[in-house]
């Protein structure tokens, strides 16, 4: 990967991401979300409309877990995200299978607070 882009596993991935030009997060080898403290959609990378077969469909401005990924509105993935902001900080990395494109597809998801509020979310595409 470039120098420029950071990689999944870089610590602090959401002050790196913070730190990239807009236009760069759509080169990064992995997906990211960004959503604010409910949950609403205020940016969804070109790299994670491609990488995970989502389409072109409208994200911006939507509810994460109700009109864009239904299936992780569950204890297991929006339940882990929101016990980290009660706790305070989100800072977490499991796994996860399903994706748009292939629901046996295995995925790396980080989730980190922004600077701002609300939380980001990384997924790496891992073939099985």
């Amino acid at each position: 990967m470039s120098e420029d882009l950071p990689a999944f596993d870089t610590p602090d991935l959401a002050r790196a991401i913070e730190a990239l030009p807009p236009a760069l997060l759509d080169r990064l080898p992995y997906g990211c979300i960004l959503i604010d403290r409910e949950g609403m959609v205020e940016l969804f990378s070109e790299a994670e409309r491609r990488l995970s077969g989502s389409g072109t469909r409208r994200r911006l401005g939507l509810q994460f877990f109700t009109e864009v990924a239904p299936c992780m509105n569950n204890a297991a993935f929006r339940g882990r995200i929101e016990r980290a902001f009660v706790d305070g900080q989100a800072d977490l990395e499991f796994g996860w299978i399903g994706d748009f494109a292939n629901a046996e597809r295995s995925l790396r998801v980080r989730a980190q607070s922004a600077t701002g509020g609300g939380c980001w979310l990384f997924m790496l595409r891992e073939e099985r």
